[in-house]
């Protein structure tokens, strides 16, 4: 048993001197770290996108909008926007909003409002690996309004 212990230590101590393979260690640990950053970056870069998809989705239902269209004609063109995601699913939602001319919320019916039409559309993203602190899936909103009349 002395024997075994006092070959491990000759063995260790000859190791430690040694600097044969030294540069390979090293660039398998810098490599590793890399490769997570290369991850990571990639991750973010598709949320990036992905929220780029949602914008012009929503301007699409802007457009709508600005033709005229009602709620659900909005949330129509959101839905069917070629720039939309199909999976996950996407919730949206058109909304008028009318003020007076001292900025208080006011009847859509009546004369002299302004009107206003506000799009929200949500739909959640999968990371590929996920990011510490953030949420798998992470819920994207966006949220835009026109002045419509």
């Amino acid at each position: 048993m002395r024997r075994a212990i006092v070959c491990c230590e000759r063995f260790a101590r000859r190791l430690l001197r040694s600097e044969e393979g030294l540069v390979a260690i090293e660039f398998g640990i810098l490599a590793s770290f890399l490769i997570l950053m290369l991850v990571g970056a990639a991750d973010l870069g598709f949320a990036a996108r992905h929220r780029s998809q949602l914008e012009g989705a929503v301007r699409a239902g802007i457009q709508e909008a600005l033709r005229g269209g009602t709620e659900a004609a909005v949330e129509s063109a959101v839905l069917g926007s070629t720039d939309l995601p199909a999976n996950p699913g996407a919730t949206v939602t058109a909304t008028k909003l009318c003020y007076d001319d001292s900025g208080e919320d006011a009847d859509c019916d009546l004369p002299d409002v302004t009107v206003y039409m506000e799009i929200r559309l949500q739909q959640d993203h999968d990371w590929l690996f996920g990011l510490p602190g953030l949420s798998d899936p992470a819920a994207l909103t966006i949220i835009n309004s026109v002045r419509i009349g």
